[in-house]
């Protein structure tokens, strides 16, 4: 008879539902380099995103509960808390995990209440520090955790709790550069006219703001230029972008996105957290019009972080001759050198290999 007592060494990652997939990309990040690291670790995830199929394309168990946002009105918060709750603890019994790692602004209340009825179990909170607002009440919730692992911002220094349970780590890259895909062969796929370079164009899901307008916007500027093909990424949870199609222009809807960063001679994007430091970690020269709408994410002081040190440019009147102004500059080779040059001197380590490691030694 097969021996079925569970053996305690069980992670489960709880990412929560954003704007974007930030949270749910750096859990990725960090989980398949435990995996790696410790290949006999019973990984899972629970999670309101709506990317569950990123999660089994990893290989890991998911287990979902659809966002508050999704339900009607008549389903009130303290029921969807319940929900969460009781699919919560129906998990932790079923696989007895020995560590929680929840990535997300708010802890919610049915997490909480389930993480105290679990008192052997670790807990984790990865807690981004740049804010728009400081939330007292959120503040306090850092009390039901072990660890706070706060990614770092790469040209805003933090001030750092000396608490002894903050842990703070270098900025979470998903793929590694030996990842990315090949320069030649992506323009060569997408039938690139000699001689054209290439820009990509991704502002964002478009869930919290109206990006259709901005787009337009730099599609009347590129198409200016005979020297351009545009590539537009559409986000996989976001809606169609509903773009004619057209010569020189392509859409791609993928993950992840940043695969295909080693064929882009400039980017203009938002500046979620995720993203902005992956341009920057693989060299991409960028225009960045920061979403100025999210409620707590600070776009625009990280953007201009950026640009201070002449790694990006930042737009943020978007009208049509500031795009193009910006976008005529950025494209002249002495400009692509110069943020070249200054994004590769930017050597810093990869914070989902620091914080795998931390996971295996001490959970």
């Amino acid at each position: 008879m097969a021996n079925s007592t569970k053996k305690n060494n069980c992670t489960l990652f709880i990412p929560t539902n954003g704007a974007g997939l930030g949270h749910l990309t750096r859990c990725l990040a960090i989980a398949k380099r435990l995996k790696k690291l410790d290949p006999n670790r019973e990984i899972i995830f629970f999670s309101t995103s709506a990317a569950m199929n990123l999660i089994l394309q990893e290989g890991f168990l998911g287990y979902h509960l659809p966002s508050k946002t999704v339900f009607r009105e008549y389903v009130p918060s303290e029921k969807w808390d319940l929900m969460f709750k009781e699919h919560l603890r129906m998990i932790i019994k079923l696989h007895q995990p020995n560590l929680l790692f929840f990535d997300g602004v708010y802890p919610y209340v049915g997490l909480i209440t389930s993480m105290r009825e679990t008192k052997a179990m670790k807990k984790v909170w990865m807690r981004r520090g740049l804010g728009k607002k400081v939330r007292p009440e959120i503040d306090m919730k850092e009390k039901e955790f072990n660890t706070i692992i706060v990614p770092k911002e790469l040209f805003i220094p933090q001030k750092q709790q000396k608490t002894g349970k903050h842990y703070y780590c270098d900025p979470i890259i998903y793929l590694e550069k030996s990842e990315l895909l090949d320069r030649d062969i992506l323009r060569k796929k997408w039938n690139i006219p000699e001689g054209h370079k290439i820009v990509f164009v991704s502002l964002g899901a478009g869930n919290i703001n109206d990006i259709k307008l901005t787009i337009s916007k730099i599609l009347t500027v590129l198409r200016k230029r005979k020297d351009i093909f545009i590539v537009i990424s559409e986000s996989i949870i976001g809606k169609r972008l509903q773009i004619p199609e057209q010569e020189n222009l392509i859409i791609i809807r993928d993950y992840p996105i940043s695969s295909y960063y080693n064929a882009f001679d400039l980017a203009i994007t938002a500046s979620g957290y995720n993203s902005f430091h992956e341009l920057l970690f693989f060299n991409v020269p960028a225009i960045i019009i920061p979403n100025q709408m999210t409620k707590t994410d600070d776009q625009v002081a990280r953007a201009l972080s950026a640009e201070r040190v002449g790694a990006a440019r930042v737009i943020k009147n978007e009208s049509i001759p500031e795009i193009e102004k910006a976008i005529n500059m950025a494209l002249k080779p002495q400009q692509q050198l110069l943020m070249k040059n200054i994004t590769q001197k930017l050597i810093y380590k990869n914070g989902a290999d620091d914080v795998a490691n931390l996971l295996k030694i001490f959970f």
